[in-house]
C-alpha cells in the first residue's frame, strides 16, 4: 500500500489520461454506431415514403385520401428516360430528356383542352420544361381512344439527401401532373409495360439500375390561390405520376478514394512521436485535413446536418488535434523529473496504441454501419 502511494505524480497523470481516452473511445464508438444506423435508416425510410402511393411525403402536405374519386376518369401515362444530361448534387438539380405519352378516351375527358386551352396539358412539378416537341398524336374514332406523345427536355429541382455521402443513393424522380384537371376529374394510371430507362442512360460518378418504379400519388395544395370561388383553407388535390430511377455509389472503394490522403495524414501523426521534429508531421497533417474539408464543401450542398464524409473528416481532425496535444503533454509529464522510468515508457506506448486502435475502430464502424444499413 505504501508503494502505491509513493508513485511519482507523473504515473497518476498518465493513468488518468489513459482512462479518459479509453472511456471516451468506448462511449463514442457506441454513440457513432447508433448515429450512423439512424441516419441510414432515415434515408431509406424517406425514400420509401416518397414512392409509396398511400403514405404522405415526408414533411409535405397530407392528402385527404389515397382513394381514387368515384367519378375520376383514367388517363394512361408512360415515360421513357432517354438521357440524363447533368446531375448537380450541390445545386440540387438534374437535367434530362425523356419521351412522355398519354392515352385516354375522348368521350370521357377533354384531356388536351382543345376547346378551352392551347397550352401543354401537363406540368413537371418542381421542374422547368426546357423543350417540348410533339412527336405523335393519334385518334381512333371507333374506340374513342386518343393518344399523344411528346419528347421533353426538363430540369428538376430536387432535394438530394447527402447524409451518407460518399456512399449516397438517390431516386431521380420525374413528377408529372395535369395543369388544370384535378384528381376528381382525372387520375393517372402508370404504363408499367412500356415505361423504361434507356440502356444508354449514364450518370457520372454513380452506378444505376435500369429498373424503374412507377406510382400514382395524390398531391395536395392547401391554397385557394386567391380564387373567390373557393373559401379560405380550400385544399385541392391533383393526380401525380412519378417515375423513380435509382442511382447509387459503391461501398468501401469509394470511401478509400476520397479519404486515402486524409487517412495517410492521420497515420503520419502516429509516426510523429518517433521523429525528432514531431511538430512538422502534425502541422502538415492538420493542413491536409483542412484541404480535404475544403474539397468536401465544394461538392456538397449547404445543409444543417453532418454527412458521413464530414463526420469522418471531423473525426480525423479531432484525432490529429488530440495527438498534437499528447505530443506536447506526455513528454512534459514524463521528463518533468529529468528521467523516464519503465512505467512511464510503457504508459506512453499504451496511450498512443489506444489512440490508434480507436481511430481504426471508429472509422471501421462509420464505414461498416453506413454500408450495411444504407
Amino acid at each position: 500500500m505504501t508503494k502505491l502511494f509513493t508513485r511519482p505524480t507523473s504515473h497518476y497523470i498518465l493513468i488518468i489520461i489513459f482512462a479518459v481516452i479509453l472511456f471516451s473511445g468506448l462511449y463514442y464508438s457506441v454513440k457513432i454506431t447508433y448515429l450512423i444506423k439512424g441516419m441510414s435508416t432515415l434515408v431509406s425510410t424517406n425514400m420509401a415514403k416518397t414512392m409509396d402511393p398511400k403514405v404522405p411525403d415526408p414533411g409535405k402536405t397530407k392528402s385527404e385520401t389515397s382513394k381514387i374519386p368515384f367519378n375520376s376518369k383514367k388517363v394512361y401515362i408512360g415515360t421513357y428516360l432517354e438521357r440524363v444530361e447533368n446531375l448537380d448534387i450541390k445545386e440540387s438539380s438534374w437535367t434530362y430528356e425523356f419521351y412522355l405519352w398519354f392515352k385516354w378516351k375522348s368521350n370521357e375527358v377533354d384531356f388536351l383542352g382543345d376547346k378551352v386551352n392551347k397550352i401543354l396539358p401537363f406540368t413537371i412539378v418542381n421542374g422547368d420544361i426546357l423543350k417540348c416537341d410533339l412527336v405523335e398524336r393519334y385518334s381512333d374514332k371507333k374506340t374513342n381512344i386518343e393518344y399523344v406523345q411528346y419528347f421533353v427536355k426538363a430540369k428538376n429541382t430536387q432535394f438530394f439527401d447527402v447524409s451518407l455521402y460518399p456512399i449516397d443513393k438517390h431516386d431521380l424522380i420525374i413528377p408529372i401532373e395535369h395543369k388544370w384537371l384535378d384528381r376528381t376529374k382525372v387520375y393517372f394510371e402508370p404504363d408499367t409495360i412500356d415505361s423504361k430507362v434507356s440502356s444508354r442512360v449514364m450518370v457520372n460518378g454513380y452506378e444505376s439500375s435500369n429498373d424503374v418504379k412507377l406510382i400514382e400519388k395524390s398531391h395536395a395544395y392547401k391554397s385557394a390561390r386567391g380564387n373567390p370561388k373557393f373559401t379560405s383553407g380550400y385544399k385541392i388535390e391533383f393526380s401525380q405520376f412519378r417515375m423513380a430511377f435509382r442511382i447509387y455509389k459503391g461501398g468501401l472503394s469509394v470511401i478509400l478514394k476520397l479519404f486515402l490522403i486524409l487517412y495517410v495524414a492521420v497515420f503520419v501523426t502516429f509516426i510523429a512521436p518517433f521523429s525528432s521534429d514531431s511538430s512538422r508531421y502534425t502541422v502538415g497533417a492538420l493542413f491536409t485535413t483542412a484541404g480535404a474539408n475544403y474539397i468536401l464543401a465544394s461538392k456538397l450542398p449547404a445543409t444543417n446536418i453532418y454527412s458521413l464524409a464530414e463526420l469522418i473528416n471531423a473525426f480525423c481532425v479531432v484525432v490529429i488535434i488530440i495527438m498534437m496535444a499528447l505530443l506536447a503533454i506526455l513528454p512534459a509529464i514524463i521528463f518533468k523529473d529529468g528521467q523516464i522510468d519503465t512505467f512511464e515508457k510503457r504508459m506512453n506506448m499504451v496511450i498512443n496504441v489506444t489512440m490508434f486502435a480507436f481511430f481504426i475502430i471508429i472509422n471501421s464502424i462509420l464505414i461498416y454501419v453506413s454500408i450495411n444499413f444504407s
